[in-house]
């Protein structure tokens, strides 16, 4: 993955700003600071989402159970863990896991086995885990071949050829990802650290840099230096999430990209969310009240901290995109509902760059 003696000193500076001050930057007595996993296991820890054991250690290279390994997903994804009965025959309400469980099997993310269990203590294998982090979390509908072990017959293919083509799956030097391994409770901090938090995969760490340049273009109104992050395709704006959806906004070719702010003539970037009123602006003034109406700040992770419906709705207007999001969580005066977030969704070329493919706003409407 990365080498951890030369990014653990980024990693605490990472972690000190993206999360709680209630949360320590520690690790347990079996995960040393070189260790393979140390800086998933810090940002887990730190984030509330792995806990470890009584005696202080966090045992990465036991292998996971199903139970552990949906407990760790809920408490990033922020699920109901009220213990409570469950469909399953072998998980009781009296399971301390019995909440996670239930509310991952609601939304789809679990399924259990054709005779009623769930087998909690059960180990999970490579090609499990694969399939309920797609489930769980977006990833860009983009396919690389996958590994010679994996075909397309099999439940997981589309998933572990998802997460490789993102980043957070990685096979072995023959070509095989070998989907029928178990997972340890390390490499599952890993493929869980790297699917919500995207910085921790080296490409898209240079992404993040590429994404937080662009802002400091945005705010100077230095659109000839956006216009480098764009090719032929031109750069599509929308001044809502839903707006983008069924060719909705504005695009602009590289051209008007780099004249965007001398450009006199008036578009109609899309629909007012709720009245439904036109909103016909020159360029320039919807950069002022849509593209760049809020303080966003650069970024050092890239963080959960907006709307799921924005994101669903952007994942659904770019399903090949990846997105970066500045987000403006509003201010107390107006019970913050006067959040924005800006999205910048990028493509990466064959070549390994990335391509700035729209540039798309969302806010709160009555």
């Amino acid at each position: 993955m990365k080498t951890i003696l030369s990014l653990i000193a980024a990693v605490l500076l990472i972690v000190g700003a993206f999360i709680s001050p209630a949360f320590a930057v520690v690790s347990f007595d079996d995960v040393e600071m070189d260790h393979y996993f140390a800086d998933d296991v810090i940002f887990l820890h730190a984030e509330g989402i792995v806990n470890g054991y009584p005696d202080g250690t966090f045992r990465p290279h036991d292998e996971i159970t199903r139970a552990h390994a949906v407990a760790m997903l809920g408490r990033a994804l922020k699920l109901d863990d009220t213990q409570r009965a469950t469909d399953f025959s072998d998980v009781a309400a009296s399971n301390p896991f019995s909440g996670y469980i239930d509310a991952a099997t609601e939304l789809g993310i679990i399924r259990g086995y054709p005779d009623g269990t769930f087998r909690p203590n059960e180990k999970i294998s490579r090609a499990h885990v694969a399939l309920i982090l797609e489930r769980a979390l977006d990833f860009p509908d983009v396919f690389q071949e996958p590994f010679s072990d994996v075909v397309p017959s099999m439940e997981a293919y589309e998933a572990i050829a998802q997460l490789a083509n993102f980043g957070v799956a990685q096979g072995f030097p023959d070509g095989t990802f070998g989907p029928n391994l178990k997972v340890t409770r390390g490499q599952f901090a890993a493929f869980l650290a790297r699917s919500i938090e995207p910085s921790f995969i080296p490409g898209k760490q240079e992404l993040l840099e590429t994404a937080n340049d662009i802002l400091v273009y945005l705010e100077n109104e230095n659109f000839d230096a956006v216009e480098d992050y764009v090719d032929d395709e031109g750069l599509t704006f929308c001044p809502f999430a839903g707006g983008c959806i069924d060719d909705g906004g504005v695009t602009m070719t590289e051209e008007e990209v780099e004249d965007f702010m001398d450009n006199t003539t008036t578009y109609l970037w899309g629909y007012e969310a709720g009245s439904g009123f036109e909103i016909n602006l020159t360029p320039a003034g919807y950069y002022d009240k849509y593209l760049m109406n809020a303080s966003y700040e650069e970024k050092e992770m890239y963080g959960r901290e907006g709307h799921p419906s924005t994101r669903e709705l952007v994942r659904k207007a770019f399903p090949e995109g990846t997105v970066v999001e500045f987000y403006y969580p509003g201010t107390e005066e107006y019970g913050y509902m006067d959040w924005q977030s800006l999205n910048m969704v990028f493509e990466e070329e064959q070549n390994g760059e990335w391509t700035l493919i729209a540039l798309v706003n969302d806010r709160w409407t009555p």
